[in-house]
């Protein structure tokens, strides 16, 4: 649930939200955009009003309502990641506002971002075209979540003050 207490304290312990952008994670989201030939790629943390976007490549803001969030059907499965190749016929995104409206979105690909089992962000890719995803490019987003989730685990020791590689390993 996104505004599970416990998500959100997890959330809150990396003590990145609204923060200014940070180029390891512009890298990563450039890298995603640039593999996939996207318009837009982000790396998203989420807190219980708002995506609020760690990383952006292709939009001038810096967050979205949790109403207009793609990243919310991460709360309603267990799954790692959501392809959803035309997003005006995937049973998740064919009603949403952004799909059925402008900015009329059809390509959506996101990675749940997982820290000690609470799904703090998402890593995704956005594109006003439908598009198939081939399995290569869908090892390579899961390889670039798994990135962005050793970053973020980084970061929350260092918040804890401690940088113990066998308790990082340990998520």
């Amino acid at each position: 649930m996104r505004n599970s207490p416990q998500r959100l304290a997890q959330l809150r312990r990396l003590a990145l939200l609204d923060t200014s952008p940070q180029r390891v994670f512009e890298d990563l989201t450039r890298t995603l955009a640039n593999s996939f030939g996207v318009p837009i790629a982000m790396v998203n943390l989420l807190d219980e009003k708002r995506d609020w976007f760690l990383s952006c490549v292709g939009l001038p803001v810096a967050e979205s309502a949790a109403e207009t969030s793609f990243c919310e059907v991460f709360f309603g499965t267990d799954d790692s990641f959501v392809v959803a190749e035309d997003t005006a016929r995937h049973p998740a995104f064919a009603d949403h506002p952004l799909v059925k409206g402008p900015p009329h979105v059809r390509f959506y690909a996101a990675s749940r971002l997982v820290l000690n089992g609470q799904t703090v962000g998402t890593l995704c890719a956005y594109d006003f075209e439908p598009r198939r995803l081939p399995a290569h490019k869908l090892a390579e987003l899961q390889a670039l979540a798994a990135a962005a989730m050793e970053l973020l685990q980084r970061r929350l020791d260092e918040q804890a003050g401690t940088n113990d590689p066998d308790e990082s390993a340990g998520r």
